[in-house]
């Protein structure tokens, strides 16, 4: 069965050339260092021993990984089995951005418009190059961006850096004994407020992204603390993941048990009495969440914002609110309010789970 999943090979062909002085307009084809785009994540400075070969090496691999998360291989060419290369042309002028974006080939059924959308999108959200060198000056430098479209069969898993194989689309989906009810009855039951916290009052929620092993134990892959809740909830959380060791049925695949994966979310709120108006605001600010998500589902995204800002007027720091409205920014290319949102979330828990998105938005 074909799938939308698609890998294309990305080839970085530049064109520069020779003399130019600080006004000159001049497009070239030869260079003396060609152009390559700009991540923090391969500096040299920030890898030790690095060549400037090793950087653009690096960049390059970069901006296919992020090519690979936003390009959507068009639904007309995937329904008509259209596969092939898509070439864009374009200039890397001296101050790092693209400009005359243009197909020099195009495949049709939507690929060269999905490839120029990506790029232009790329471009506006802040994404720079190294420009082209000659004779110690940048120049304008045509660049031409080969991108391979390719259909092809999805595996049902993957592996994990640590050799897991997870199956992605089991035949049979893992579950708790006893169904979801159980499962809630056992996170209400079993999940421990720490003692020490109780008079804080701190809300919020910690998700864990957990492999549901073939012998129905459960382990936990890593592990999101939206409200910067600390250490010690943390620890609980992972606490109650393991009580549920052995209380899952595991899922299978080609009628043998298979490991996959499942967010594993809980809620803390403190019983203290003093508490009682907290809680109530945090049920406050889910609930205004759960609406945004729906109106974003509906295509009203101006609506969905408005219903998170409320949310975050009632808990300003609960990091996957401020994901949710930073994400919609990014989408109506407000990158202001998008970066002021990432931002806060980066200071609020350090290395953010998006941490690729906002460096390339927001800088490092």
């Amino acid at each position: 069965m074909k799938s939308a999943a698609f890998s294309f090979l990305l080839f970085f062909l530049s064109f520069a050339a020779n003399g130019q002085n600080t006004q000159d307009t001049t497009i070239y084809q030869i260079a003396d260092a060609m152009p390559f785009p700009l991540f923090r994540s391969c500096s040299p400075e920030i890898h030790p021993g690095w060549t400037k070969d090793s950087a653009k090496l690096c960049a390059e691999n970069q901006l296919f990984v992020i090519l690979a998360q936003n390009i959507r291989y068009p639904e007309e060419a995937r329904t008509n089995n259209i596969q092939g290369t898509v070439v864009v042309s374009c200039i890397i002028e001296p101050n790092g951005r693209m400009s005359h974006l243009s197909l020099l080939k195009d495949i049709g059924s939507g690929c060269g418009k999905e490839a120029l959308r990506v790029l232009n999108s790329l471009d506006s959200l802040g994404m720079r190059w190294q420009p082209g060198l000659l004779a110690g000056k940048t120049v304008r430098v045509k660049h031409a961006l080969p991108i391979r479209f390719r259909l092809q069969e999805s595996l049902p898993y993957y592996v994990t850096f640590e050799g897991d194989t997870i199956y992605t689309n089991p035949e049979k989906s893992a579950d708790f004994k006893g169904g979801l009810d159980s499962l809630v009855s056992f996170i209400i039951n079993r999940l421990d407020y720490p003692v020490s916290w109780e008079d804080s009052c701190k809300t919020g929620v910690i998700e864990m992204a957990s492999m549901i092993q073939t012998d129905g134990t459960l382990k936990i892959l890593n592990q999101l603390d939206f409200n910067n809740l600390g250490m010690d909830f943390q620890f609980e959380a992972l606490r109650l993941a393991r009580k549920s060791g052995g209380l899952w049925i595991p899922a299978e695949y080609g009628g043998k048990a298979v490991n996959t994966s499942l967010p594993l979310r809980v809620v803390f709120k403190s019983d203290a009495p003093l508490c009682a108006s907290i809680n109530e605001k945090f049920d406050q600010a889910m609930l205004l969440a759960d609406e945004g998500a729906t109106l974003l589902e509906s295509e009203k995204a101006d609506e969905a914002i408005s219903k998170w800002t409320q949310a975050l007027n009632l808990q300003p720091d609960n990091c996957e609110i401020l994901y949710y409205r930073g994400t919609a920014y990014m989408n109506q290319n407000k990158k202001e309010e998008a970066c002021k949102d990432y931002n806060r979330i980066k200071e609020l828990i350090g290395i953010t789970w998006f941490e690729d998105i906002r460096r390339l938005v927001c800088g490092f």
